[in-house]
């Protein structure tokens, strides 16, 4: 930790301030996570109603996410992040203030558009203003700074309607409770502008401007090659997207169905966000341990057996824990992959392939919670347990199958290339 302390200081002034504005943002995203499909519960909303706004504000957030590359390269991604930050704040506002479904469903298509301008120039600008020497730090101290503020928001989420509840004498399940809930959430999320604001230098240049893009090797990459690396970065996204949208915009509404009230879930989810967060900062660490490659395999499958029992001996203990590791592996993981993929590829592909993981992302995760809706209502929960299993069994295979091969091939080339020619005999 200390040594962490140390590397935040030396960190950009544009990194640090962009920490706190991930600290700030992730509190009103962590709020609406948390409570947003218990409030669609409190307007006598099903599952499949649940399952169609996730589906329709994913959608959104894939449409803007895959026009993200071209939009980050012409208006940089500070414009991008702090526009795309007050057009998605408004909309979490209006969202929280509207009950009748149609409205929902419209409104949920700005907010979910302009949440991929939150998110997605999130690891482009990590790689744009941090060193070469600390940008994996970066990486991971970013993604644990989500992780604590999302545990912030789920605090928040899960008792300010006991609060609300004590104060105003409703009920802490209805919805003025979860209506000033969210409100309070959005209050909280409009700080995040303030950091972005004070980016003297990244609001006066646009990205690709500053020069400070780290060149992985003077030998640009064919682009042949580079496409072919993005499409198995994307894919592999794609396939754990899928289990991610079944399991993820239901897994609060899950934990109510076995038991759970707003304040116990608020605490699973805050334990989860404070372990995943903690973890999270060794993510360079496991990366150098086990190597990119092998953190990825290992972090991926680990919360798999979880899952895989979970049907079979279905508790609030055990739903916790699973959702810890889940938690855990997913804020390792990230780091140490958008790090692994941002210094393989070159400079000027970088933008593009979050772009597009995150668009083809959010299109397997509209897809999949809709359809997951649907099979809840049908059939319980059961089978989107599997269903998650199954995607990061398969995402696991194709990236890490995939790299394996490109490294393997590299280190080959890099061993051919070392040994001296042999003298012709004559």
């Amino acid at each position: 930790m200390v040594e962490y302390v140390h590397q935040i200081k030396r960190f950009r002034r544009e990194i640090r301030l962009f920490l706190v504005f991930n600290l700030f943002a992730n509190i009103a995203i962590g709020v609406f996570a948390l409570i947003y499909n218990l409030y669609l519960v409190s307007l006598s909303h099903r599952e499949d109603f649940i399952g169609s706004y996730n589906a329709v504000y994913t959608l959104a957030m894939a449409g803007a996410a895959l026009i993200m590359g071209p939009l980050i390269g012409r208006f940089g991604n500070w414009a991008c992040l702090i526009y795309g930050t007050a057009v998605f704040l408004i909309a979490s506002l209006v969202l929280a203030l509207v009950h009748q479904s149609w409205v929902i469903l419209a409104t949920s298509v700005i907010a979910g558009g302009a949440s991929a301008f939150v998110v997605v120039p999130v690891m482009p600008f990590l790689v744009e203003w941090a060193r070469p020497e600390t940008r994996s730090v970066a990486a991971a101290v970013t993604f644990s700074i989500q992780s604590l503020s999302a545990t912030v928001g789920s605090l928040i989420g899960g008792w300010s309607p006991r609060l609300i509840s004590t104060l105003l004498g409703v009920s802490p399940t209805g919805v003025t409770a979860y209506r000033l809930t969210l409100i309070a959430g959005v209050a909280l999320g409009v700080l995040a502008i303030v950091p972005l604001w004070r980016m003297k230098h990244a609001r006066g240049h646009r990205a690709g401007e500053t020069g400070q893009a780290l060149i992985v090797s003077e030998a640009t990459p064919q682009r042949r090659t580079v496409r072919r690396h993005i499409t198995m970065f994307v894919l592999a996204g794609l396939i754990l997207s899928i289990g991610s949208g079944a399991v993820v915009p239901f897994y609060n509404v899950y934990l109510a169905s076995i038991g759970a009230g707003p304040s116990q879930i608020g605490l699973i989810y805050a334990l989860a966000g404070i372990v995943a967060a903690i973890v999270g900062l060794g993510a360079p660490a496991i990366g150098r341990r086990f190597g990119p490659l092998g953190a990825e395999a290992l972090l991926r499958l680990l919360p798999v057996p979880f899952f895989l029992v979970l049907p079979l001996v279905p508790g609030l203990g055990l739903a916790l824990i699973a959702h810890i590791v889940r938690m855990t592996a997913v804020s390792v993981a990230w780091p140490i992959n958008s790090t692994f993929i941002s210094e393989l590829l070159p400079s000027r592909a970088r933008a593009n392939a979050f772009s597009l993981r995150s668009g083809v992302w959010n299109l397997g995760y509209a897809a999949a919670s809709l359809l997951a809706g649907q099979l809840i209502v049908a059939a319980g929960y059961n089978a989107i347990f599997i269903i998650f299993a199954l995607s990061q069994a398969g995402s696991t295979a194709v990236f890490t199958g995939y790299f394996s091969r490109v490294r393997q091939h590299a280190a080959a080339q890099a061993t051919a290339q070392a040994e001296p020619a042999t003298p012709a005999v004559p």
